[in-house]
């Protein structure tokens, strides 16, 4: 079978508190700069799981290889249930992929028997993003982008 996914691109992972993780990274990891944003306005008129909009904090690391996100949750949001339950972890991937949006979906669903874990909608219903749930499969939340295939 040909590989249709490759090396892992980026990590997202939840925090309690997106500035002391920060310091972490950064002082003692040597990790950064980081792309800090205190509120998500692009998100607040997406289709979010069926509702409107979602805010987070957030800080991104695009390093030469790889991307860290980490994600502060603001209010309810699947990143609140997630901290609740997971605590700070892990919470997705991406993989480099040569499947499109609408072929991976499928796929996640014909393997798991379940919708994604969060979806996301451009406000005239064109999908954007999705967590893919294959958490009991194979232990992991795939992001899917609706966009370019990777080559």
């Amino acid at each position: 079978m040909e590989r249709k996914f490759g090396r892992i691109f980026h990590l997202g992972i939840v925090v309690e508190d997106l500035h002391k993780a920060l310091e972490v990274y950064e002082n003692e990891l040597g990790i950064g700069p980081w792309q800090v944003c205190e509120h998500q306005e692009f998100f607040q008129d997406k289709i979010v799981n069926g509702q409107i909009g979602i805010d987070f904090k957030n800080a991104i690391y695009r390093g030469e290889d790889y991307e860290l996100e980490l994600i502060e949750p603001v209010g309810p949001s699947v990143f609140k249930d997630w901290l609740d339950k997971h605590g700070s972890s892990l919470h997705h991937v991406v993989l480099q992929n040569k499947e499109d949006y609408s072929e991976t979906l499928a796929m996640t669903k014909r393997v798991s028997g379940r919708d994604p874990y969060l979806e996301i909608k451009f406000p005239d219903g064109t999908p954007m993003v999705a967590y893919a749930d294959l958490l009991k499969e194979t232990g992991l939340l795939l992001e899917i982008g609706n966009g370019p295939k990777d080559e």
